[in-house]
């Protein structure tokens, strides 16, 4: 199967978490299936700010923000680096590599405080 996406614009700490396959939810196909997620692209990175990959859909966020958001089915979590100490900003994380995939979630949903993030992801095909 092709490879899909889910783009986030902005912060979406503050709410449910978005999750990975809405398009083909809305499609009525597809609902909590598994899926691989092989690339996050981060569009605009900045210091220090906080992307979580869930192994499950919709999880609650929290007005506070990211350090307050659900953590119980975390599968992935990421803060990018301070550039003025010397560590440069990550563009791009790729989970594949030969022989593997990508991180498999269970649905999979993501919660960031960056701008125009995209994940690239599959359905796993069992």
């Amino acid at each position: 199967m092709a490879d899909k996406f889910t783009y986030v614009a902005t912060d979406n700490s503050a709410g449910d978490s978005t999750n990975l396959e809405a398009r083909d939810e809305a499609a009525g196909t597809g609902a909590n299936r598994d899926v691989y997620v092989k690339k996050v692209i981060f569009g605009v990175p900045a210091n220090s700010e906080r992307t979580i990959l869930h192994d499950a859909p919709s999880q609650p966020g929290h007005a506070s923000g990211m350090g307050s958001v659900a953590t119980a089915e975390v599968a992935w979590n990421f803060t990018q680096p301070v550039a003025a100490a010397g560590l440069d900003l990550a563009k791009e994380i790729d989970f594949t590599s030969p022989g593997c995939k990508g991180l498999r979630l269970n649905g999979g949903s993501i919660h960031t405080d960056s701008a125009r993030v995209t994940v690239i992801w599959a359905p796993v095909e069992d």
